[in-house]
């Protein structure tokens, strides 16, 4: 019980206005966080104007192996108060290497919704991950391909473009 009570004080600290404990709160979550501390660090991300606070938080992002990792990640990417971490928490899944593969309808979603940059991260996901269940890449395919027309942006249309051609490699046609 000591031990959640001590990370809550320490996830607590992120909200601090003193630099110094944010940088301790890092640097203890860096040795002993679990996944209760993913949701704080993408707010203290989106938040921060700290270059250096922003790469250790990405750093400890990218090399994240705990249980519940992805849970969190996925809650982070539904939360429309983090819509600007979108591209992290993407870019999260494919540099961890965490098993995204229930996943792959939000993961869609936010290709769709996002900037350019979202919709890169979520090909790189769908590229990166092994498994993908059949039915998912079905559904995203069709919702991908209703989408190519509206979209606006030339880069983003490519983009689009190469995540349905890798969805449909993924079932044979």
């Amino acid at each position: 019980m000591s031990d959640k009570l001590n990370m809550n004080a320490v996830l607590a600290q992120l909200q601090s206005a003193d630099e110094r404990l944010v940088k301790d709160a890092l640097a203890t979550i860096r040795t002993q966080g679990d996944a209760r501390a993913i949701r704080p660090l993408i707010e203290l991300y989106c938040s921060a104007e700290d270059e250096d606070v922003k790469r250790q938080i990405t750093a400890m992002l990218y090399q994240v192996k705990v249980k519940g990792a992805v849970e969190e990640l996925m809650g982070s990417l539904e939360d429309p108060r983090l819509t600007d971490s979108r591209a992290l928490v993407l870019a999260t899944l494919w540099n961890a290497g965490l098993d995204a593969r229930d996943h792959l309808g939000e993961i869609i979603t936010c290709a769709l919704e996002g900037h350019s940059d979202v919709c890169f991260e979520a090909l790189t996901v769908v590229e990166h991950q092994e498994l993908w269940p059949d039915r998912a890449v079905r559904t995203a395919a069709l919702r991908v391909e209703k989408a190519l027309p509206l979209e606006t942006d030339p880069y983003k249309r490519d983009l689009l473009n190469d995540l349905v051609g890798l969805l449909r490699e993924r079932i044979g046609g």
